[in-house]
């Protein structure tokens, strides 16, 4: 692994200035050429022409310029993409042909139960002797290419391998005669079909938590919840943007177009980014949320620091859930300790003073996880914001798991004589964004496999504020 690289990206993913410090531009985003792709997807696909050897009786079927996928009725990826395949199949017609392609075995009963399922009007064919296969190469299906033939050959014009979700508006581009046409006002595409171009930008979103956002929600079992939905996919609640239905699951999570607009400015409309954030990243789903917070997390750029090892490392970190989540990080103001809660709090203080949280260094006690900083940052508060600190001194030890634990630095808070502008209030966040991130910051599926949230959040509900503070 390139560690340089990896710290880089970590390094954008936790704090602007640090960022800015580094050497990147004022957004805290690497320099990077938008749309550097386009090229490619505009123009041929290399310098030397390819004619496809497909075998004599298929190459009897191709009278114009054709659009071939090879799919296994059984393969859940083809069954994924099918209703893409058959609306792209209507809205081509006109202009091209349309074959499916499946493995030779495949019995012609599974064929025609899949046609009918799926809508699919065009011919499908068997490729009884592999050379189908054979000619074009695929390793795996769904996979697709588009021919035209040429002086009794098959000249290819591009290719899908693999076909995924948003690559009918790329087959459309190729074959209209102005490529734009297929991005009508107000229609989603999907960031395979943003990524054609924008490959660098689309890569460097994989690494951020946008590109999960869906999956947050399906581990949460909250993907059916209309009231958490809206915010982890693309056009949620636009004429033309994720409805909940197969059609539009290629726009799940929190793709380019949630904050740029539909089809991007290739309508001819551009929506300013800068006004999308607030729509979802209110008080109640993020902590202290400011445009300028976010922004060097949306790097458009990140992955161009990283070899292929550190992309992995990188994308893996978030899957697992390792990667720092700067939107639910707490601010860097002093930290001032659970003592200086206790005059207006004193109820709560009590409470938590005899809890798991308040007693939470005594299973450490006499053992060496207790100067290991790695395990004490879950059973202590810290005395400084930013990234955990790998010394146990920089940990308030004496107090366990403490108010600020959870409420975040209290210095402001104490100063000002209470407030709520000036402490994190978790009582009306929502748990998914909020209190359930806090809280699996160190209850996580490792070292807390049973914690649920819904059972365990109430255990540590406070009794009212009984102080003298607003």
């Amino acid at each position: 692994m390139n560690t340089r690289r990896v710290a880089a990206l970590l390094l954008v993913l936790t704090v602007a200035s640090a960022a800015v410090a580094a050497g990147l531009d004022a957004r805290g985003w690497h320099t990077g050429t938008p749309a550097a792709n386009a090229v490619r997807v505009l123009g041929p696909v290399g310098t030397e022409p390819i004619d496809v050897p497909f075998p004599a009786d298929f190459m009897a079927r191709l009278k114009r310029t054709t659009f071939v996928i090879y799919f296994s009725p059984t393969c859940p990826h083809c069954q994924h993409v099918a209703p893409e395949i058959a609306q792209l199949a209507a809205r081509i017609g006109d202009r091209v042909d349309v074959i499916g392609v499946a493995p030779g075995g495949t019995p012609p009963d599974q064929i025609r139960a899949f046609r009918k399922v799926y809508g699919w009007t065009f011919p499908v064919v068997a490729d009884a002797d592999h050379k189908i296969v054979s000619a074009i190469g695929a390793q795996g299906t769904p996979s697709a290419l588009l021919v035209t033939p040429l002086n009794g050959a098959a000249r290819l014009v591009d290719l899908w391998y693999p076909y995924a979700l948003g690559s009918g508006t790329l087959v459309e581009m190729r074959v209209s005669e102005n490529p734009w046409a297929p991005f009508g006002p107000g229609e989603y595409h999907g960031i395979k079909t943003c990524g054609a171009c924008h490959a660098a930008e689309a890569e460097s979103w994989a690494l951020t938590h946008h590109s999960i956002a869906w999956r947050t929600l399906v581990d949460d079992g909250k993907d059916k919840d209309p009231a958490c939905t809206g915010c982890h996919v693309t056009g949620a609640g636009q004429p033309m943007g994720w409805d909940g239905t197969a059609a539009t699951d290629r726009l799940t999570d929190v793709q380019c177009e949630a904050c740029h607009g539909p089809g991007g400015p290739h309508d001819g409309v551009v929506t300013d980014p800068k006004t999308q954030c607030v729509n979802c990243h209110d008080a109640k789903h993020s902590i202290h949320f400011s445009y300028e917070k976010g922004l060097p997390l949306i790097d458009h750029y990140a992955a161009s620091e990283l070899d292929d090892v550190g992309f992995d490392a990188a994308r893996r970190k978030l899957v697992s859930g390792e990667a720092p989540r700067a939107l639910l990080a707490f601010g860097d103001g002093a930290y001032v300790g659970a003592a200086a809660c206790l005059t207006c709090h004193a109820e709560e203080h009590a409470q938590w003073a005899t809890s798991g949280h308040g007693r939470a260094m005594a299973p450490l006690a006499g053992k060496p996880s207790a100067e290991d900083a790695s395990c004490v940052r879950c059973h202590a508060t810290r005395t400084q914001g930013g990234p955990p600190s790998t010394h146990v001194f920089d940990y308030r030890v004496d107090e366990g798991v403490g108010c600020e634990s959870c409420h975040g630095p209290g210095g402001a808070h104490v100063a000002a004589g209470g407030g709520k502008d000036n402490i994190v209030g978790l009582g009306e966040s929502c748990p998914v964004c909020v209190i359930e991130a806090v809280c699996t910051s160190c209850h996580t599926k490792d070292w807390s496999p049973e914690w649920d949230v819904d059972v365990d959040l109430p255990k540590v509900a406070h009794r009212p504020v009984t102080g003298a503070h607003p």
